[in-house]
């Protein structure tokens, strides 16, 4: 009889959710060390530990994965799908990721506000992001940045003919306003003044900007303030001054741009369909970022039966940019495209599509014969024309602003008076 002698370190592994298993996993593993092949007895109780952790991962990932599947369906629902998730996540190796859908769900019941400052559609969407995010850290891969959002500013433009007692500051209302620095300067003409000093984050997601006598120090030659990160602009606001104008608008037609082709990635199963399916599902948007449009496709393809083989993902690429000077108001075209179907064969699908969403056209490739996820299965999309609303952005004031302030009575009567002419002249 013999023993080998092996390191410790062979069958301990120092990541969080082995350590979870670990003081169990060592009682039982003295109880081996008494006898012949005490390599091979340790060899087998590491693979248990490993094979543990491996189905907590993997049962983690399932339920992270249907909860982003349901918000790709449906964002509106994205607080009964947060408590689903939460009640899934039931083990004390899940408690990490527990806590962050936990926290997640505070957060984005507090960013809707009494008032509904976001819209449920907007929450879902950061939800989602959230939900990717939390995944990505689990299967240590690179996390995509929190860029805050922005859903509405109160009021929506600062009109200096208004007495300083109403206009002593400004409110956004938002997402993820405490992840990451935000800049706040002040034009006047050619000069800018970085004013980040007076921008006070109340909440992550309620900040506002001193425009009282210790604040922000508007004067006759500020035309606008803006928000930016990451040296971007997010949001801007005119100050509108005696002889500030409305802002000129145009509908502008962007020709289609050549087909896009995408081949999610290979997420659960042996990556073949085997004739099961899959059955297809896939979403296509536009994104407006204010200064460009964002284009972003979500496809998912899933075996019909276990093991489930599925390849899912979503890609996101920079569609449009406004000119210098310009902004996107708005989206006039139709900004949302869907297909789903189940895949019966090895010819290409053509699905959903339509003269009125981004695309025109899906192209869908679902099973052939050999492995399928990640490699073959994919999608080509190819686009419908995008109509967008470009406003000016400088030395003037945007007619939805100028509207928003005079809902509120926060523009003055002369002020109004002034802009009436301009504001009728404008497309509806």
């Amino acid at each position: 009889m013999s023993a080998t002698l092996i390191p410790l370190s062979r069958f301990i592994r120092t990541d969080r959710k082995t350590l979870t298993i670990l003081p169990w996993s060592l009682l039982f593993l003295s109880t081996l060390i008494t006898g012949c092949s005490i390599a091979d007895k340790i060899e087998k109780a590491t693979e248990k530990i490993t094979d543990t952790v491996s189905d907590v991962t993997g049962n983690t990932l399932a339920t992270l994965d249907d909860a982003i599947d349901a918000l790709d369906r449906n964002s509106a629902s994205w607080q009964s799908v947060l408590q689903d998730t939460t009640s899934k996540l039931t083990s004390d190796a899940q408690s990490t990721v527990r806590n962050e859908v936990s926290d997640l769900l505070n957060r984005s019941v507090a960013a809707t506000g009494g008032e509904l400052r976001c819209n449920m559609d907007f929450v879902g969407a950061r939800v989602r992001q959230a939900l990717v995010r939390i995944r990505a850290r689990l299967m240590h891969q690179p996390v995509p940045a929190v860029e805050p959002a922005l859903c509405q500013v109160t009021p929506a433009a600062v009109d200096m003919a208004l007495d300083s007692s109403r206009r002593t500051k400004l409110e956004f209302f938002g997402y993820d306003f405490d992840t990451t620095p935000i800049k706040v300067t002040l034009h006047e003409g050619t000069r800018t003044r970085d004013v980040s000093s007076e921008l006070d984050r109340l909440t992550h997601y309620h900040m506002t900007l001193n425009l009282g006598g210790n604040g922000v120090p508007l004067s006759k030659t500020s035309d606008r303030l803006t928000l930016e990160w990451q040296n971007r602009q997010i949001s801007s606001i005119a100050v509108i001054q005696p002889a500030t104008p409305v802002c000129k608008e145009e509908d502008h037609t962007v020709l289609p741009q050549a087909k896009l082709t995408y081949t999610p990635p290979h997420t659960r199963g042996d990556r073949e369909f085997n004739g099961n399916g899959p059955e297809v599902w896939a979403n296509a948007k536009w994104i407006n970022e204010g200064t460009h449009i964002n284009f972003r496709l979500w496809m998912k393809a899933q075996e019909t039966q276990k093991d489930w083989t599925t390849a899912e993902g979503e890609r996101i690429i920079q569609y449009y940019t406004a000119p210098p000077g310009k902004r996107i108001d708005r989206i006039v075209s139709g900004a949302e495209s869907t297909a789903h179907y189940v895949d019966t064969d090895h010819n290409d699908d053509r699905q959903g599509g339509g003269p009125n969403g981004p695309v025109k056209e899906f192209v869908f490739r679902g099973d052939r014969n050999g492995d399928d996820a990640g490699s073959y299965t994919g999608v080509d999309v190819t686009f419908n024309p995008l109509i967008v609303r470009l406003v000016e952005v400088t030395n003037c004031a945007p007619a939805s602003a100028i509207k928003s302030i005079e809902r509120k009575d926060l523009i003055s009567p002369a002020t109004v008076r002034r802009l009436q002419p301009m504001m009728k002249k404008l497309q509806p």
